[in-house]
């Protein structure tokens, strides 16, 4: 949806040809992959809490940055490559795809994980630590979760770099904050719920959750 150029329009703010709804989508993921980095920091030296709390924070930052790509979607649109078609077939379209793939796997994984951190963990002593069967499988898929992310978020930068500085178009859409704000209500409306339900699922799972099931 083009803006009427009324001076409200909201250009991209990384300095490249990207609109503003590209940069929001790419500093959140950027954001996202940080807490997880950080909640990995906290599992590895064995600070259970931290790492629980950090992983939650993780989680809603994730539904935000879904959030901003449904949005950069329905505002925005699907940016098209303006590169060389050997480039767009060989190159452009394989990362793409790939980036489809692990951001879902990696969206997928970090779902599981919470709800697994929340099975298996039980608070001995002044921390929180993974007890029972799954505790091992939570820590092997820790480490593919955040692998996921870390892929997602390199070739997300990959994508961005093709489409709006090396193969720059010669204008950045403009889009208006009229133009934004019924669509962003919308999604911000349903992620809260959805985190609500899903915060409330798991805090009910953790609490009848037996130590040995």
């Amino acid at each position: 949806m083009p803006s009427n150029g009324s001076g409200d329009t909201m250009h991209g703010f990384l300095g490249s040809k990207a609109d503003f709804w590209w940069d929001m989508t790419l500093t959140t993921e950027t954001i996202v992959v940080a807490a997880f980095v950080t909640g990995f920091v906290f599992a590895r030296r064995h600070q259970g809490f931290k790492h629980q709390k950090a992983m939650l924070v993780a989680t809603v930052l994730v539904t935000a940055w879904l959030a901003m790509y449904v949005a950069q979607q329905m505002i925005a649109g699907i940016s098209g490559f303006d590169g060389p078609e050997t480039i767009k077939y060989a190159v452009y379209l394989p990362i793409i795809i790939f980036h489809s793939l692990v951001s879902t796997l990696a969206v997928l994984l970090s779902a599981y994980q919470i709800y697994s951190g929340f099975k298996w963990s039980r608070v001995q002593g002044p921390d929180k630590v993974l007890t029972g069967r799954g505790a091992s499988r939570h820590r092997k898929l820790g480490k593919v979760t955040l692998l996921a992310y870390l892929a997602s978020v390199s070739t997300a930068y990959m994508v961005y770099f093709m489409l709006f500085v090396l193969y720059a178009p010669l204008h950045s859409p403009e889009y208006g904050m009229g133009e934004s704000i019924g669509v962003v209500t919308a999604i911000a409306a349903f992620a809260g719920g959805a985190i609500l339900a899903g915060a409330a699922w798991l805090s009910r799972k953790a609490r009848v959750a037996a130590p040995g099931s």
